[in-house]
């Protein structure tokens, strides 16, 4: 077989060779055992190069990274995609494992790799690149079957040592609610407290997401980076009833503004939605000194707060994930399980009283 695209020929000590030249005009060469299997994988390495495609030998830990972000561009939010393209090129690139062939990583490479991000890296983050690269290979294994096995299935990553998660006590939360009542970001940090929002949905609300006759209230988007966007998950669009604390807030709001119809509810000067930077300092962290509360809780805290009061009230775990926007309730019984196992004493008193409206015969009640 010969042509300008490449030749099969028969070596001197019998093994037929595969003879082409690849996208930079380079000469490479392959090797096997007949002339049938040099002309299939001669067909395939011309074929890989006119599709942009590394060949198998010469994919690195890198390239196969590159290809799984590109796959995955259209199938995840824009959020989630820059988050997962910077883990790649800040920590990954820049390491030597990066430019290793993949055929040659072995589980040793990635062990050595995760000690040294260790250093500087937390296990949560670490974590996380290891899941990319787990991941980026396998889709070499099964979709593109040029990789024999992932060498990230032998490793496991570090034990992600979280912290506790910080619930304020009711009492806590009313004293915040009062520190806050008729200032600036009133509405921000209510809504947070009685609704679980994330703060990037509170920040992109419009005017025309709330309906104050009907006490409800639209998640359609949220703000990250400046800009907004749509929610991360389908189930992260909602409408909620809002609670009388939150409906009774946002009516001051819109009052103190002249109850405007368009808009960003909570807006600078400009008309711009308010960024995350400034409400974090000049609103949330003024608002916890002013509430004598640890400096160091987080917004995202107030949703947490928020969970805990509803599941202590025993509403049912896949109204509560509704309410948070969660995409189904198996995440909020994974992050809320200690909260959930804490009410096992209501569970306990239930099943004792159903029990006792079915009293046990009598030849057994002496058992």
């Amino acid at each position: 077989m010969t042509s300008s695209e490449g030749c099969v020929f028969r070596r001197k000590d019998g093994k037929w060779c595969g003879k082409w030249k690849d996208a930079s005009g380079k000469y490479r060469y392959l090797y096997r055992k007949t002339k049938a299997e040099a002309k299939t994988a001669l067909r395939q390495a011309l074929r890989d190069r006119d599709d942009n495609i590394v060949p198998a030998d010469k994919l690195t830990l890198d390239d196969a990274l590159d290809q799984w972000l590109d796959d995955m561009r259209d199938s995840v939010s824009l959020r989630t995609w820059t988050n997962r393209e910077s883990l790649v090129r800040i920590h990954v690139k820049s390491h030597s494992v990066g430019s290793r062939k993949l055929c040659k990583l072995s589980p040793e490479h990635l062990r050595s790799f995760y000690r040294e991000k260790l250093v500087t890296l937390s296990p949560s983050t670490v974590g996380r690149l290891h899941d990319v690269i787990k991941k980026a290979c396998n889709e070499q294994v099964h979709e593109y079957k040029r990789l024999r096995s992932n060498p990230a299935n032998d490793v496991k990553p570090p034990k992600n040592h979280t912290r506790d998660m910080d619930v304020l006590k009711p009492e806590q939360l009313t004293r915040l609610l009062e520190t806050v009542r008729g200032s600036r970001y009133e509405g921000i940090i209510v809504l947070g407290a009685v609704c679980a929002l994330r703060i990037g949905e509170a920040l992109s609300l419009r005017y025309e997401d709330i309906d104050l006759d009907a006490g409800t209230i639209s998640i359609r988007r949220t703000l990250w980076k400046g800009k907004t966007y749509p929610p991360k998950t389908p189930s992260s669009r909602r409408t909620l009833a809002l609670p009388q604390t939150g409906l009774d807030a946002l009516r001051r709001h819109c009052k103190k503004h002249d109850n405007p119809t368009t808009g960003f509810m909570f807006q600078t000067s400009n008309g711009n939605p308010i960024a995350h930077e400034a409400f974090w300092r000049w609103g949330w962290k003024s608002a916890l000194r002013d509430a004598g509360l640890d400096e160091r809780l987080h917004y995202h805290d107030l949703r947490h707060c928020a969970a805990s009061l509803l599941l202590n009230q025993n509403v049912p775990v896949p109204i509560v994930s509704r309410y948070l926007g969660h995409a189904n309730p198996s995440v909020t019984l994974k992050v809320y399980a200690h909260i959930i196992d804490g009410t096992s004493g209501t569970a306990a008193l239930a099943m004792d009283e159903a029990l006792s409206k079915h009293p046990r015969p009598s030849h057994l009640r002496a058992l």
